[in-house]
């Protein structure tokens, strides 16, 4: 009977298995819950990105954010997978080691290949692959003598420092930029330039910036027609942040004025030029001054770098110097407990004149304007919004406002909006804009808010442009127009802006994106108007933009160019 079958039908004397019990390894090996978390993952990821607009007004970030967090989020899915594959997946112990490293090993492998280029921060512009080259400046021979230059000739198209004449990015030209006819501009020229994000102040047929080469912080000077370096002012010093999130070298543009070129470097050192040949008049060592520490570290290239190691100033000195009257005026900063928010020298012998402040300074630079009847300087520091005496340097108000000089910080102008009115503007969540009414008092200036607004004017590395009762910015990577009178947003504009830069040329604007595409846009509260676009140069396009009559000059980290307008009369 031994080869009888049993009661439940199954040859041998072994119990009978259910088929399911059979199966349940292999059912218990399915990666159902995985695949539910990613297709929730690519789902909101996709999500994101497709409705930023929405996004960024829900949460107050912007699509570098958006893309942050998605590579975040697709490394967390990368390790999840892995681990599934070595713990849960049942298979043979072979399988599973080999899946989990080729899962864990391939964005590595693509990174080998692709390389990233992050903008200055966290955020990932694009990839290209390693392969592609750079391109390099040229060398500077400190045999060559300098050339003759002018600047002490003005000119009605000079641009003599950041954000032109008035430090407002406004410029009321002589002439109509065609549009039909933009996307044929003229390149005068194009350049490796050393890295850095400095613009360019013009005078006369001439254009100076600051720039890095290897261990040398220079000011340079060229001929705007040709390219063609003119003189070169070089100091022994590298600024980065310590983990390299800033990238490498000067943050200030030059000011030209009077034939002389003032600048900041990004370590302390402010310097008065020579502007004929770049011979060094005088130089301070803000960091002597305000008793200021700075870390000196080796960095990838073996060069080494400083940053200042006991103040907030985490991203270096990006104010660019003022010239009132005789004077020249700079952001201080320093140590707790010996901070100066403004300095100023004689702008001819470098003579500490007045310190003005005890705020930790962030990143903007001093304008000087006439509100509530007084002259005054306006800056917005660390965390407060303040003016400033022109000749003595005494705080004639403030206003609290949010920033960290080591995180969120504050790098937009205080923007003129009308005799008795302020405006500010801020990136980072903690940001947005609004508008400031100072009231004279009997002398006394009081400032009040007229309005706030955190979803509208987040201005990360711009500024605002001012148009019959509206503003126009680049606000958390969109361009937008928002109505002055009460803060309401009438419009906003994705595209491939990113936190590029921009001017106002009468009523058009010029726009420079972080990935080099220079847009002509109608201001316009009645809605986007984009009227004509061309490529520019190579590089993270973070420097502002400098016009100089019709030729409009651009820059990046690595690359420059001077391009000529199609024009028309007004």
């Amino acid at each position: 009977m031994n080869d009888q079958a049993d009661s439940s039908g199954q040859s041998g004397a072994g119990p009978y298995v259910p088929p399911e019990t059979t199966r349940q390894g292999v059912r218990g090996g399915r990666p159902k819950k995985m695949l539910i978390v990613t297709a929730v993952v690519v789902s909101l990821i996709t999500l994101s990105i497709a409705f930023i607009s929405d996004v960024e007004d829900l949460l107050s970030v912007g699509l570098d954010i958006v893309i942050v967090s998605s590579i975040f989020g697709t490394a967390v899915l990368i390790v999840l997978w892995g681990g599934w594959f070595l713990i849960f997946s049942r298979w043979k112990w072979r399988s599973r080691i080999l899946a989990s490293i080729t899962v864990v090993a391939l964005p590595f492998a693509l990174v080998s290949i692709f390389r990233p280029i992050h903008g200055g921060d966290v955020s990932i512009i694009r990839f290209e692959p390693i392969w592609t080259s750079r391109p390099e400046p040229p060398s500077i021979s400190l045999d060559e003598a300098p050339k003759e230059v002018d600047l002490s000739t003005q000119t009605p198209h000079d641009f003599p420092m950041f954000l032109g004449g008035r430090r407002d990015g406004a410029i009321e030209a002589d002439f109509r930029i065609d549009a039909e006819q933009f996307a044929t501009a003229t390149q005068n020229w194009k350049q490796p330039i050393g890295s850095g994000w400095s613009g360019f102040a013009a005078r006369n047929g001439y254009v100076v910036t600051m720039e890095q080469r290897g261990d040398q912080e220079c000011i340079t000077c060229y001929n705007i027609e040709t390219g063609q370096l003119q003189w070169v002012q070089q100091h022994t010093a590298r600024h980065h942040d310590k983990m390299n999130l800033g990238h490498v070298g000067p943050r200030a543009t030059p000011t030209i004025f009077d034939g002389h070129v003032y600048a900041v470097g990004a370590v302390g050192s402010l310097v008065c030029l020579d502007g004929s040949d770049g011979a060094e008049v005088w130089r301070i060592d803000l960091n002597e001054l305000l008793g200021i520490e700075l870390a000196n570290e080796i960095d990838s290239d073996g060069l080494a770098f400083q940053f200042e190691q006991n103040t907030v100033l985490s991203w270096g000195r990006s104010g660019s110097p003022l010239v009132t009257g005789d004077l020249v005026v700079v952001p201080g900063g320093g140590p707790s407990g010996n901070i100066s928010t403004l300095l100023a020298f004689d702008r001819l012998t470098g003579e500490l004149r007045w310190r003005g402040g005890r705020e930790m300074i962030a990143y903007g630079s001093p304008v000087l304007a006439t509100v509530a009847g007084r002259p005054q300087i306006l800056l917005t520091a660390e965390t407060m919004v303040m003016g400033f005496d022109p000749g003595t340097g005494e705080p004639l108000w403030n206003l609290s406002r949010p920033g960290e000089s080591n995180g969120g910080a504050n790098t937009s102008q205080v923007s003129v909006v009308s005799e008795s009115h302020v405006l500010t503007s801020k990136g980072y969540p903690d940001g947005g804009g609004q508008l400031i009414k100072l009231t004279n008092e009997g002398g006394k200036i009081i400032p009040s808010i007229v309005w706030k607004n955190s979803r509208v004017l987040k201005t990360k590395l711009t500024s605002p442009v001012l148009l019959d009762g509206h503003s126009y910015c680049l606000s958390n990577g969109f361009l937008e127009c928002a109505r002055l009178s009460d803060g309401a947003r009438i419009w906003k504009r994705r595209g491939r802006f990113g936190h590029g830069q921009l001017l106002l040329v009468n009523d058009r604007i010029l726009l420079h994106s972080e990935s080099g595409t220079l847009y002509l846009i109608n201001a316009t509260p009645d809605g986007y108007e984009e009227l004509a676009s061309f490529p520019t140069i190579s590089g993270v396009c973070w420097n502002t933009l400098c016009l100089y009559g019709d030729r409009i000059l651009v820059r990046s980290e690595i690359e420059a160019a001077c391009f000529e307008l199609p024009t028309l009369s007004r």
